[in-house]
C-alpha cells in the first residue's frame, strides 16, 4: 500500500490535536497530553543528538533546566512579558548548548557522556544552592500561565500551543532523518575521517546539532515552568535526564518516530509506578537495561521489522559518463612542494615534491612503511605538514582543512573503507554529492517528495551501473563482499565531481576480473580530464596504467618518471622491486 503523502499526514496530525481536548474524557487527559507534548520535544532533541551524531548527552536535564529557569525568572523576578521571557530562555538554552558544545567537541565517548554528566549535576548544584534566585528546593512559585497580549490561555489552549509546537519540532525531525542533513550526520557519526573529505565541517556539525538539540530541552523546561506554575531544583535531578534516555531509546534510537511512541511509553511508566516513587530511578535504569538488551532497536524497530522501507526504483535515463574536469586548466593540478612529516621526531616523510599534471594518472608506489598513507593524508587536509607546501589549482592549501579542500575538487578513498554502515549503498552514494547541496532544495525536495532527491538518487543509481554493481543499490555496505564494497567507494567519489581524485590502494584485496574493471574505470576518468594521484601495490596495474610513478622508500623520493624509466632505476630496484642479488 502507498504511504500516506507527507503533507497530508501532518494535515491528519493537526486534525487530531485540534480534536484531542474535545475528545478527553476529562481534563487530566489534557494535562497529560500536554506533559506528552513538551517532553517528547526534548525527546526528539536528544534523538538527534545521539541516535544521528552519536554524541552521548548525560546532562540534558541541565539544558531543560536552564529554559525552565530562565523563563520562570525573568516572567516573576523582573516582571518580564511572557513573549520576551519564553524567547530569552530559548535564547539561553541555545547558547549554553553552543558552550557546553564547544567544550565538548574535545571529547568522545566515555568522556563527552562523562562532561555532559558533570554539567548536569552543576545545574543540578547552583539550582539548589542559589537561593537568592532560583529559591532552592522550595522553588519559584507563581510562574504564569502562558498569554498573549489580554489573551490569557486555559489547559485546551495551552494544550493546542505545546502540540502544534511539538507538530512543527516533529516536522523538522522529519526533515532531518529524511534529507541529505541525516546522511552526513550519519557521516559525522561513523566516520569523522570520511565525513570531511566530502566537504563537511565536522566540528560545526557537532556543534550545531548539539546545540539544537540544547534548545529543544530548554524549549521543552520552558514550556513545563509554565503549565505546572512551579519550578524547583528537584524537578532536575539525574532522573530526568535518565527518563529522557529512556524514551529516546525505548522508542527507537535514530528512528524519527521514535520519541513519540517512547514518550508515550515513558509516561504511561511513570503513571505506573507514582506510588512507588522511592525507587523510581532504579526501576528506570532497570527498564533501560531490558530495553537494551532484549530489543534495542526499540518499539518502532519492532514495528518496522514487518515491513522494510523502499525507495521507488529510480527511472530509466542516460548511461552515466564521468564529468569533464578541465584538462587545460590550472584547477586539476596538485604540486607539493618539499613535505616534510614528522611524529615526536619521527620523520614519516623527508622533503617530499611532487606534481600532477590536469587529466593524468601519477602513481605512488614504495615498499610498506614508506610513507605513502602518509603522504596520502597530509595532501588531503587530514594531517598537517611539518614543512613543505600543498597548492590546488595554484591555491595554496596548505593551512586549510579536509573539508575546504574538499570543496576545491580534492577527492579521496581510503586503504581502510570509509562506508557508513546505517544507510543503504545508494545513500553511501550520495553522501558524495555534498557539494551539489543547497539547503533549499533540500527543503524543496523534502516537501515535494521526490525531485531533487530522486535525481540525485537516479544519478548515484547510475553510477553505480557505470561501475557494473547497480543490483547493490539498496543492500547496506556490510552485505558486501570486500572487492565490490571497493566499488562503492570508487562510486562515492566520482559522485564528487573531483578535480584531483587521491586513490589509496584501489584495488587492494580484489580479485583479478575486478582490479581489471577498476583500471577501465580510472582510464575512463582520467580521459575525462580528472588528475588521478594513485597509490598501489599492484605492480601491473600501476604500470599498465600510470603515466608517471613517484617512489617512496622510508620517507624520501627516491625516483620519479615514466613507469619505463623507474623500473630501470637502480634505486627502484633494490628497495622496491627488488634485486637480483637480494633474491639470490
Amino acid at each position: 500500500m502507498p504511504r500516506i503523502p507527507r503533507l497530508l499526514a501532518y494535515a491528519l496530525a493537526a486534525g487530531v490535536i485540534a480534536a484531542f481536548p474535545f475528545l478527553a474524557p476529562n481534563p487530566f487527559f489534557v494535562h497529560v497530553g500536554q506533559t506528552f507534548a513538551y517532553t517528547a520535544i526534548a525527546v526528539i532533541g536528544l534523538n538527534i543528538l545521539l541516535g544521528l551524531s552519536g554524541q552521548m548527552s548525560l546532562g540534558h536535564g541541565g539544558f531543560y533546566a536552564v529554559g525552565a529557569y530562565a523563563s520562570a525568572i525573568l516572567a516573576t523576578t523582573y516582571g518580564w512579558p511572557l513573549t520576551l521571557s519564553m524567547a530569552a530562555a530559548l535564547g539561553a538554552s541555545l547558547v549554553t548548548g553552543v558552550l557546553v558544545g564547544a567544550v565538548a567537541l574535545r571529547t568522545r565517548g566515555l568522556y563527552l557522556a562523562m562532561a555532559t554528566l558533570a554539567f548536569g549535576f552543576i545545574v543540578e548544584i547552583i539550582a539548589q544552592r542559589w537561593i537568592s534566585v532560583t529559591g532552592g528546593t522550595m522553588g519559584i512559585m507563581g510562574v504564569p500561565q502562558i498569554d498573549f497580549g489580554n489573551f490569557r490561555m486555559g489547559p485546551t489552549y495551552f494544550f493546542w500551543f505545546a502540540a502544534g509546537l511539538l507538530l512543527i519540532v516533529q516536522i523538522a525531525s522529519d526533515y532531518v532523518f529524511g534529507s541529505s542533513i541525516g546522511r552526513r550526520l550519519n557521516a559525522v557519526k561513523e566516520s569523522e575521517s570520511f565525513a570531511a573529505t566530502v566537504g563537511l565541517n565536522v566540528p560545526l556539525w557537532r556543534l550545531g546539532v548539539f546545540a539544537a538539540s540544547a534548545a529543544l530541552a530548554g524549549l521543552a523546561g520552558m514550556l513545563f515552568s509554565h503549565q505546572s506554575g512551579f519550578v524547583s531544583s528537584d524537578a532536575f535531578s539525574i532522573r530526568l535526564t535518565i527518563s529522557l534516555l529512556i524514551a529516546t531509546v525505548i522508542g527507537g534510537l535514530g528512528r524519527s518516530a521514535g520519541p513519540l511512541l517512547g514518550t508515550a511509553i515513558l509516561i504511561a511508566i511513570a503513571e505506573a509506578i507514582a506510588a512507588v516513587h522511592d525507587i523510581g530511578l532504579m526501576l528506570y535504569g532497570g527498564i533501560l537495561l531490558i530495553v537494551l538488551l532484549v530489543f534495542p532497536e526499540g518499539a518502532i524497530g519492532l514495528l518496522g521489522r514487518r515491513r522494510a522501507p523502499s525507495h521507488a526504483a529510480p527511472q530509466g535515463g542516460p548511461a552515466f559518463q564521468p564529468h569533464r574536469a578541465e584538462r587545460d586548466g590550472a584547477g586539476g593540478r596538485l604540486e607539493v612542494e618539499g613535505v616534510t612529516k614528522s611524529y615526536a621526531g619521527v620523520v614519516a616523510l623527508r622533503d617530499v615534491t611532487l606534481a600532477v599534471e590536469p587529466g593524468t594518472i601519477h602513481a605512488l608506489i614504495g615498499p610498506n612503511g614508506a610513507g605513502k598513507s602518509t603522504f596520502i593524508n597530509v595532501v588531503a587536509g587530514l594531517y598537517a605538514p611539518t614543512a613543505g607546501r600543498i597548492r590546488i589549482g595554484g591555491t595554496d592549501v596548505t593551512s586549510l582543512p579536509a573539508h575546504r579542500r574538499a570543496r576545491l575538487g580534492l577527492v579521496r578513498t581510503f586503504q581502510n573503507l570509509q562506508l557508513i554502515q546505517s544507510v543503504s549503498v545508494i545513500e553511501n552514494v550520495m553522501l558524495g554529492m555534498e557539494r551539489q547541496r543547497s539547503l533549499a532544495g533540500d527543503v524543496l525536495a523534502f516537501l515535494g517528495g521526490a525531485g531533487h532527491e530522486a535525481r540525485e538518487r537516479a544519478e548515484a543509481a547510475a553510477i553505480l551501473a557505470f561501475l557494473g554493481i547497480g543490483e547493490l543499490a539498496d543492500m547496506r555496505p556490510k552485505d558486501l563482499s570486500y572487492g565490490h564494497r571497493k566499488l562503492v567507494e570508487l562510486a562515492r567519489a566520482i559522485a564528487q565531481k573531483p578535480a584531483i581524485l587521491l586513490l589509496d590502494e584501489p584495488v587492494a584485496g580484489v580479485n583479478p576480473q575486478e582490479a581489471r574493471e577498476v583500471a577501465r574505470i580510472v582510464a575512463k576518468l582520467r580521459d575525462a580530464g580528472i588528475s588521478v594521484l594513485l597509490v598501489e601495490h599492484n605492480m601491473e596495474f600501476v604500470m599498465g596504467l600510470a603515466d608517471r610513478v613517484t617512489v617512496l622508500d622510508f620517507g624520501n623520493r627516491i625516483a620519479c618518471g615514466t613507469p619505463a624509466e623507474v623500473q630501470k632505476d637502480p634505486n627502484v630496484i633494490r628497495a622496491y622491486l627488488g634485486a637480483a642479488e637480494d633474491a639470490a
